[in-house]
């Protein structure tokens, strides 16, 4: 029988967090209007995410009570400094969220090139730091693949916001 200390671990509580959303995504996905005859349906796509996600977050319980803890989590020191990384790793993923948060806030006005560009680059500077320029270089030819793939080949509308 695991100890209680081992439910808590960081693996388990992520793991029912995503078998949670799992759950939650796949009955959505059932409300999905069903195929005719012989089309999957719109909903196919999101169960089978669904499934797939649910699949891993057991796997990731699974692994976490079987496995015994590292050492990190049984030397004080270590599990300091490994609590000090996680926290600068969850204000990068929360600064990451509001930026995408403000993306879809601004995606109209500004237009496709000027929020999607802006949002790579802050993005890509919040998560890799060695080299800004590469970064802003790297960002940049994304956004301009995407606009490529999107307006040229896809012929989709996208909002120009700004530029338009």
């Amino acid at each position: 029988m695991p100890s209680t200390r081992r439910f808590l671990r960081g693996d388990v509580v992520i793991g029912v967090i995503l078998l949670v959303l799992a759950l939650w995504y796949g009955l959505e996905a059932q409300n999905f209007r069903p195929g005719r005859a012989g089309d999957p349906g719109a909903g196919m796509f999101p169960t089978l995410l669904a499934l797939l996600l649910g699949a891993l977050a057991l796997w990731l319980i699974a692994s976490a009570l079987i496995s015994p803890p590292a050492d990190e989590e049984t030397d004080p020191e270590r599990r300091a400094q490994q609590l000090a990384i996680a926290r600068a790793g969850f204000i990068r993923a929360a600064i990451a969220a509001v930026l995408s948060i403000a993306f879809v806030a601004m995606f109209e006005t500004l237009g496709y090139i000027i929020s999607t560009a802006l949002y790579a680059a802050a993005v890509s500077l919040l998560f890799r730091r060695d080299n800004p320029w590469i970064t802003l270089i790297a960002a940049a030819g994304a956004v301009g693949f995407l606009h490529l793939l999107f307006s040229v080949f896809l012929n989709a509308r996208l909002p120009m916001g700004l530029l338009g």
